[in-house]
């Protein structure tokens, strides 16, 4: 599990490198603040594609194939960043880089493989918290090495080669140290039909799971689309502060995801904890655009950061439970595909609702948006068994 841990964690420093950066860098080249928000959709728009693709397919020929190929293509996609000189260059490097990125569903599969019931939800919180702890070092990392200075377009080249140098040692890290989980004969012949996202829909015990996850993922992907654009403009800061800021929202997700996620969830239950996650998260939304200075809008991303990361490991726990063992990477890989169908949504609207309003406005808007997936969430039947 720690080498899983450490893969997930290498590759998630290298993605949070490229966050407090991009927007500056897209500018750079001609590229429109609300059209930034668009390009970071696209990344989401190949998570779409791909996570249902590599859940099935690491159904099919092991989780540990899959890992090696994403994370090759990862690499490959990131370093061209440091190339892209136009729009068109950018988009490309973006939807390979989000396809490779739907390798996630073959990561929550490896751990549902190794775990049982009782360890899953601490497992799942574990690789959790490797988000949150890429998402404190990655942006820190990516503002410190493209400076203080936006106008600096070589900076940007220094942290697009940094991530794809990271994906590549977690490549190595994988070939090396990482054994398969998914032994042959528990895995699905090669003629197995591929089940879509839509499949599980018609199933009652995942439809709201897959629906909640949608609803509550696009008004996470609403803020952290909009947040840097929102939070350059109104506090005048640069990458390497904003680096910081998202560190200091990873440092949150950790503490709540390595720490407390598996007592919290003994205590209260997996559905609890997914609908207390969006409540808070919709509360830290809406404090956003009353915060004028940078005290305030850190309130406002640790309720916002406490909320994602109840979510997130408590929904795929629900998730994993309510799947069969050999159909877990195609069930992870259905959630996986909801959450990017979510990160696809929000970052599209927020340029929408931004273009014809303000950066203020796409939080408001997910704040109404999350209050919806926690009603969802509650209405769900309290015995199902994935409750």
């Amino acid at each position: 599990m720690f080498t899983l841990f450490f893969v997930v964690f290498l590759d998630l420093i290298g993605f949070g490198m490229i966050i407090p950066v991009f927007p500056f860098y897209a500018e750079q080249i001609g590229i429109a603040p609300a059209s930034v928000i668009f390009f970071l959709g696209l990344y989401s728009l190949g998570q779409l594609v791909g996570a249902p693709l590599w859940g099935s397919l690491s159904d099919r020929i092991g989780r540990r194939p899959v890992l090696l190929i994403t994370l090759l293509a990862n690499a490959v996609a990131t370093a061209m960043l440091a190339v892209s000189t136009t729009g068109a260059m950018l988009a490309i490097s973006r939807i390979v880089a989000g396809l490779a990125a739907g390798n996630i569903s073959a990561a929550y599969a490896y751990t549902t493989d190794i775990t049982t019931d009782a360890t899953r939800p601490k497992a799942l919180g574990l690789l959790g918290s490797a988000f949150g702890m890429g998402f404190i070092l990655g942006p820190a990392i990516g503002g410190m090495l493209a400076g203080a200075h936006p106008e600096d377009s070589t900076g940007f080249a220094r942290v697009a080669y940094g991530a794809a140098v990271l994906s590549l040692v977690a490549f190595v890290l994988t070939l090396i140290k990482l054994p398969e989980s998914l032994p042959p004969e528990k895995r699905h012949s090669p003629a197995t039909v591929r089940t879509g996202m839509g499949t599980y829909f018609v199933r009652p015990v995942l439809r709201d799971l897959l629906l909640s996850t949608i609803i509550v993922v696009a008004a996470v992907a609403l803020l952290q689309s909009t947040i840097a654009l929102f939070t350059a403009d109104r506090l005048r800061v640069g990458p390497r502060t904003l680096g910081w800021i998202y560190g200091f929202v990873g440092v949150v997700s950790v503490v709540v995801q390595a720490g407390v996620i598996g007592p919290l969830t003994i205590r209260f239950g997996a559905q609890s904890l997914t609908r207390a996650g969006a409540l808070l998260v919709a509360v830290g939304m809406a404090a956003i655009p009353f915060a004028h200075t940078m005290g305030g809008l850190l309130v406002a991303l640790g309720l916002f950061g406490v909320g994602s990361a109840l979510f997130s490991p408590s929904m795929s726990g629900l998730v994993a439970t309510a799947a069969e063992p050999h159909e877990r990477g195609s069930v992870l890989g259905a959630y996986q595909g909801a959450a990017s169908l979510g990160r696809v949504i929000g970052p599209f609207a927020a340029s929408g609702v931004a273009s014809a309003s303000s950066l203020s406005m796409p939080f408001l808007v997910g704040a109404v948006v999350s209050l919806g997936g926690a009603l969802l969430i509650h209405r769900r039947p309290k015995n199902d068994p994935s409750a």
